[in-house]
């Protein structure tokens, strides 16, 4: 299968100035046959997808990944252009951050370790895997075809490798490589403002302090932190205010700080009452510096959900903004399910440190444009639906809607072309047929 849809090949063409032209060729054809591949997506199955297995030697498709010259940044710098401009209204931009496992085998595996799998544990058993971990950071955006969620669309990526031999100097962290990222993404676009979205695992120092002047963050604050008095022109010997009482102790004393009752709406649709404070004017001395955050703590009055204490570097946000806007960190759990689930995101079987980069986070580009793509052309097109009558209630689209309305798109204008005789359309069908066959 190697014609593209022209509204998909439009995205493409877009990234050619970060290819070699025949690398870029080839990077197409992999990029479509990813999307149509049936069964593991494994580099020699992709390859066998295209339709140039028998005519063209498979090392072309692992050599793309183990030696052409090309990086992801660039790549994706260029296809978040093209989705700010079309999918994120305004100067605000989400970000959210997050790390998940891709799991290997073999020694040899460049970047491999042993880590916590927090998907298959539980806080009574511990599940550990050999395993990339990986650092990703995503742009949260909202689709008029289904305005009732946040889609995270991923944009740049960072395999984290344990310490070793290396020194700490040389050694980067998971929130280092994370604050490193929203580096490149705020220098590539200053005049934008960029607020991230991370768990408590990230809102550190090296996100919070070191941050670039058009960045702000929101997240979850540790319930003992140690919160002071902002001042407003910090001055040796006097960095921070009075010492106030921890989230935790905010929280509880309802005296001294009584809270608010909000009804909270959400993307879902859904409402919520709760009860909630606002402490402006606070000064994280030790994480973020003298710089004034603002922190909001929610309480559920039913009990139902758990107490959050939430810590935002933009001062100006409301609470209501702070709460809905922590809510979008969720979309990064379902971008690394519909990677590894629809996507391949574990199946590529390759061990050099060039290939390990880049063939697994394909499948977050992919996903990436395949939102892309049907936000701006792909919902007017051919759609492909499941015939499951006794799922009455499914919100559509999800990404897996997409995805079968890319590939059946795909198929449809490779089968039906009109330069092709019968002959031609009797061998494609046939190899179709037999390709499906050996699907696994």
């Amino acid at each position: 299968m190697e014609q593209l849809i022209p509204s998909l090949e439009v995205f493409l063409v877009g990234l050619a100035p970060a290819f070699r032209q025949e690398v870029h060729a080839l990077f197409s054809q992999m990029v479509g046959a990813w999307i149509v591949c049936l069964g593991r997506r494994t580099i020699s199955r992709v390859w066998e997808t295209t339709g140039q297995a028998e005519q063209r030697n498979h090392a072309a498709a692992f050599r793309l990944f183990s030696q052409a010259v090309w990086n992801w940044d660039e790549v994706c710098r260029l296809l978040f252009i093209h989705s700010v401009a079309a999918l994120v209204p305004g100067t605000r931009v989400w970000l959210v951050v997050d790390d998940t496992l891709c799991h290997k085998r073999g020694a040899k595996v460049a970047f491999g370790g042993i880590f916590l799998d927090a998907v298959l544990s539980s806080k009574r058993h511990k599940i550990f895997r050999f395993a990339n971990n990986w650092v990703l950071l995503g742009v949260v955006v909202e689709l008029s075809c289904r305005p009732n969620r946040y889609f995270c669309l991923p944009i740049l990526w960072r395999v984290y490798e344990k310490q070793g031999s290396k020194s700490k100097k040389e050694h980067r962290t998971k929130s280092q490589l994370a604050a490193e990222m929203i580096a490149v993404v705020a220098g590539w676009f200053p005049e934008l403002h960029f607020l991230v979205v991370a768990d408590s695992a990230y809102i550190g120092k090296h996100l919070l302090r070191q941050r670039p002047a058009n960045v702000d963050a929101l997240g979850p604050i540790c319930w003992k932190a140690a919160l002071y008095q902002a001042v407003t022109e910090p001055v040796r010997g006097r960095r921070h205010g009075e010492r106030l009482p921890t989230p935790a102790a905010l929280l509880a004393d309802d005296q001294q700080w009584p809270a608010q009752t909000m009804t909270i709406p959400f993307k879902s649709g859904c409402q919520r009452v709760l009860e909630v404070k606002v402490i402006p004017g606070v000064s994280w001395y030790t994480v973020v510096g003298s710089a004034a955050v603002q922190v909001v703590l929610v309480r559920d009055p039913k009990g139902e959900w758990r107490n959050e204490a939430l810590v935002c570097t933009d001062v100006t946000l409301t609470a209501e903004e702070v709460i809905t806007g922590y809510c979008r960190r969720w979309s990064v759990e379902v971008a690394f399910c519909d990677a590894k689930q629809l996507l391949g995101f574990h199946d590529a079987q390759v061990w050099c440190a060039a290939s390990v980069q880049r063939a697994a986070p394909m499948a977050w580009f992919v996903g990436s444009l395949i939102v892309c793509w049907y936000a701006q052309a792909g919902q007017d097109g051919e759609q492909a639906q499941r015939q499951r009558p006794w799922y009455k209630k499914k919100e559509t689209p999800t990404f897996a809607d997409m995805l079968a309305a890319c590939r059946v798109q795909l198929w449809s204008h490779w089968l039906n072309a009109e330069s092709d005789s019968a002959a031609d359309h009797a061998e494609k069908l046939s190899w179709l047929l037999e390709y499906v066959a050996t699907s696994t």
